[in-house]
């Protein structure tokens, strides 16, 4: 008997679709075991998670707008306050040159980390719809808002998706949705 990349198989149970039930999981684990591919079970797992997500933001747009608002808000308030805290009064403080540099990237990822768990805590009923929905929201806002920036194309798409995974992540604290019978 093969075993399917835990990895993946926790993923699709903390993320997949409200639609989703162990029966796909099973599906995916009796495909493994008459190919044992990992990349496949990966690349599975990845289209069930998307498809599912879209098609519950379609059926839940009023979720999905709304885990948007909130991460976002949430995300951008601590960046806000961190490039309007005015740079005279941190004039005084003596911090390393590593910690100038490191501190702003911790912020950011952190607070995208943060709106990721607490949209997930708001939305706990549609918790993939609203965490994916704002993942998505942070690649495209950050593409927007970084692509004034002097980063390079590397840089850019490495940070933008990094604040994205950092609120997967941070909505992945909440647990496992608990499944409900369907009749």
């Amino acid at each position: 008997m093969h075993r399917p990349p835990r990895l993946a198989t926790w993923i699709l149970k903390r993320f997949g679709s409200t639609i989703i039930e162990d029966a796909l999981v099973g599906d995916l684990f009796e495909a493994y075991q008459t190919r044992p591919s990992p990349f496949r079970y990966w690349r599975e797992v990845g289209a069930a998670i998307g498809v599912g997500a879209c098609r519950d933001a379609w059926h839940h747009l009023p979720v999905a707008l709304g885990a948007i608002v909130a991460g976002l808000f949430v995300a951008v308030l601590p960046v806000w306050l961190l490039v309007n805290i005015s740079a005279a009064s941190l004039a005084n403080v003596p911090l390393p040159v590593w910690i100038q540099t490191v501190a702003p990237w911790l912020v950011v990822s952190g607070s995208a980390l943060l709106s990721g768990w607490v949209v997930s805590l708001l939305f706990r009923a549609h918790r993939a719809t609203a965490v994916l929905s704002l993942a998505a929201a942070i690649l495209v806002v950050g593409a927007i808002v970084l692509h004034q920036t002097d980063l390079g194309p590397l840089a850019l798409g490495s940070v933008i998706l990094l604040d994205a995974l950092a609120a997967v992540g941070g909505g992945s604290l909440t647990g496992v949705r608990d499944r409900t019978v369907r009749g």
